[in-house]
């Protein structure tokens, strides 16, 4: 044994045994796979997926290792989250091809993860753990104990897993950007499929690739939500394409038919000048508005009876049809929770209203719901602890607050994806305490960071 520790790239320590456990793996899973999967293989079309997977992972490790496979596998499912329909294989129809593939980078995580320090979030962990304790208590009452267990291990999985690994991780700003970046495309790459293989929905509403076309709405107002931080963390020359991307995601929002992803993605332009508190951004945002708003002026009727997203908001299309089944799932939801206010009815039917906070507080009650909200709020909390670029993923994280009146998506990795950034981004954009009052002063309304990347 040539010494108990090894140096690593960021200087720091970390024991032999455990690189000499990291470089086992590929081999240790290659053999595995062999001996387990391979006899099946040729007789399951999932083992054989499966396995072509596993062998995938491997090769990838052998060549990048595993915090380079792990930001691939990672960019790669983020990419893919917005075409949450995306599912090649029907035997794997519960999981989209963006969960297997974030799965195969949070499993690539691990072995960079062991033996570092684990910096946690307290607010999100204290009032997450509050929340599974209260509802594992609720839906051991409840009347269907069964699918309230099975539907808070979905909200598990899927609010919690990437906030967690991302708060033990300490990545480059690249890698943040990078994943910015991912979600983005993906939305863009979802209306290409709208136009092309992607379904259409009742009264011609687009879906893409998405479940729904509430969900490729939503999915588009957390890319249009993204745009402030990427146009002050990209380079200048990235910017005009960031944009133009961005553009494209804003019809995604249109051709949903999503009267809420309308109205978050206004919000939260709105927002974004407040925070910025620049007139530059005010008026940039204001004359590239000019031709979209003049286009509304002049076909103000037509679009008024159409079923895209504006004309939905103003009443035409599907939107009457829908407004009656929002009120009678409301009313049944407010029901519910008054015959059990405290502690809730258990989470069997937390889907079925059209807003998160009522579905919430029928599902767990008052106790539980405090918690719930405090989750939440600590992805603002988190941003708004960041300095000046990292803090606009604020506003993303507002976007989803919003438009949780108007929705019924918990725990899906197209939300979350997002929702977790902040805190991968806590080491790579933290607060200068010593320049906070310079950047506090400074006038331009998209500030830089300062990097190798940036001219």
């Amino acid at each position: 044994m040539s010494g108990v520790t090894r140096q690593r790239s960021n200087g720091t320590l970390r024991p032999e045994w455990v690189e000499q456990v990291r470089s086992a793996v590929p081999a240790i899973v290659t053999g595995l796979a062999v001996v387990l999967l391979v006899p099946r293989a040729a007789s399951s079309v999932v083992v054989g997926v499966v396995l072509l997977l596993v062998l995938t992972g491997v090769a990838v490790l052998a060549v990048v290792g595993f915090e380079g496979a792990a930001i691939g596998f990672l960019v790669l499912g983020t990419a893919l989250s917005p075409l949450d329909n995306l599912r090649p294989v029907a035997a794997l129809a519960f999981a989209s091809t963006s969960d297997i593939i974030l799965l195969l980078g949070v499993f690539a995580l691990v072995p960079v993860l062991i033996g570092r320090r684990l910096v946690i979030d307290p607010l999100f962990l204290g009032a997450g753990a509050a929340f599974v304790v209260v509802s594992l208590f609720t839906s051991a009452l409840a009347a269907d104990p069964g699918t309230s267990l099975n539907n808070l291990l979905r909200l598990v999985v899927g609010a919690l897993l990437l906030p967690i690994f991302y708060m033990a991780w300490r990545p480059p700003r690249a890698v943040v950007v990078s994943l910015a970046l991912a979600y983005v495309a993906g939305n863009v790459a979802n209306v290409v499929a709208a136009y092309t293989v992607g379904g259409v929905g009742d009264g011609g509403r687009r879906i893409g690739y998405s479940t729904h076309p509430n969900v490729m709405g939503l999915c588009a107002m957390l890319a249009i939500a993204l745009l402030p931080f990427l146009l002050a963390a990209v380079p200048r020359g990235w910017r005009p394409a960031v944009v133009a991307a961005t553009a494209v995601c804003a019809w995604g929002v249109w051709i949903s038919g999503s009267r809420a992803a309308l109205v978050a993605a206004g919000a939260v332009l709105v927002l974004w000048v407040l925070v910025s508190r620049s007139v530059t951004v005010a008026l940039t945002l204001f004359g590239l508005g000019l031709v979209p708003l003049y286009y509304v002026g002049v076909n103000i009727s037509n679009l008024a009876a159409s079923d895209n997203a504006l004309g939905r908001l103003l009443g035409g299309g599907s939107s009457q049809g829908s407004n009656a089944e929002r009120e009678v799932i409301a009313r049944e939801a407010w029901e519910v929770f008054l015959s059990h206010p405290i502690l809730g009815n258990g989470l069997s039917d937390v889907l079925k209203a059209h807003n998160i906070y009522l579905q919430v507080a029928a599902a767990v009650g008052i106790v539980g719901f405090a918690f719930f909200v405090v989750m939440l709020g600590s992805t603002v909390v988190r941003s708004l602890s960041l300095d000046r670029v990292g803090g606009l993923l604020v506003l993303p994280c507002l976007g989803y607050l919003m438009i949780g009146f108007m929705t019924t998506i918990l725990w899906d990795r197209y939300v979350w994806a997002v929702l977790a950034l902040p805190f991968l981004a806590s080491a790579a954009f933290a607060v200068d305490r010593a320049s906070a009052d310079a950047d506090v002063a400074s006038d331009d309304p998209l500030p830089i960071p300062t990097s190798p990347e940036a001219p």
